[in-house]
């Protein structure tokens, strides 16, 4: 038997908060890559989220994910229902998404609004990118 080579996927076999942590009072999923300085960048992404009134452990579900680790947040949509899903540093592709989303730009794809944005690291140093996420925030949040 012969398989077209484009034709065979793998399934990711864990969803993308299977490792999550935080109390999810808001109803909001935080997924960023796992970086070597994630101390740090936790402080700066529980800076932006505080300043739009969210507090990171109380308010949302957060993960750290691997670099290039498939996962999928299917399941987790499903079952968790977020309200509105943060990605740092991530791409559609690698959660099982098969969509097409601008950075910063709020988009709502099932059930949830969605915003994607570079990497923490990235987003850190550079003014202009804070200010990009901080516009989708508000727009998201207040």
């Amino acid at each position: 038997m012969q398989f077209n080579q484009e034709l065979i996927f793998l399934a990711a076999e864990k969803t993308a908060l299977a490792q999550a942590e935080g109390n999810f009072a808001r109803k909001v999923a935080v997924l960023f890559l796992a970086e070597p300085n994630s101390a740090a960048n936790r402080e700066f992404i529980a800076k932006v989220l505080s300043a739009a009134n969210l507090n990171l452990q109380q308010d949302t579900l957060f993960a750290e994910l691997p670099a290039h680790e498939p996962v999928s947040i299917a399941p987790d949509l499903k079952e968790r229902k977020p309200g509105h899903v943060l990605v740092f540093g991530i791409s559609p592709a690698q959660l099982g998404l098969s969509i097409q989303i601008s950075l910063y730009q709020p988009t709502a794809f099932y059930g949830a609004t969605w915003l994607f944005a570079d990497s923490l690291s990235t987003l850190e140093p550079d003014k202009n990118r804070k200010s990009q996420l901080w516009n989708g925030i508000k727009t998201m949040f207040l």
